[in-house]
């Protein structure tokens, strides 16, 4: 009796470009936390999740540089010491 395997094949095939946007949406995630100051392991894993990733996308985008947001408050402390 001879077995199909073409099936595990075809369904792993499927499988692959879920797990390739996934991936991609993992990098954009990293990438993005490491440009805001933003803890990047959870958005990196955030941005792995299938179609929280979608959810997620528009918060990264959005979110609040954290690393300019310093820099502009010691701008400001160093403005209003000068005054």
């Amino acid at each position: 009796m001879e077995t199909d395997t073409s099936s595990g094949q075809t369904g792993l095939l499927s499988f692959l470009p879920m797990l390739m946007i996934c991936a991609g949406m993992a990098v954009v995630g990293n990438l993005l936390a490491r440009e805001k100051g933003r803890p990047v392991a959870v958005w990196t894993v955030l941005g792995a999740i299938p179609f929280l990733n979608l959810l997620c996308l528009w918060y990264f985008i959005g979110a609040a540089n954290l690393r300019l947001e310093a820099k502009l408050d010691r701008v400001l402390s160093v403005v209003e010491k000068g005054l």
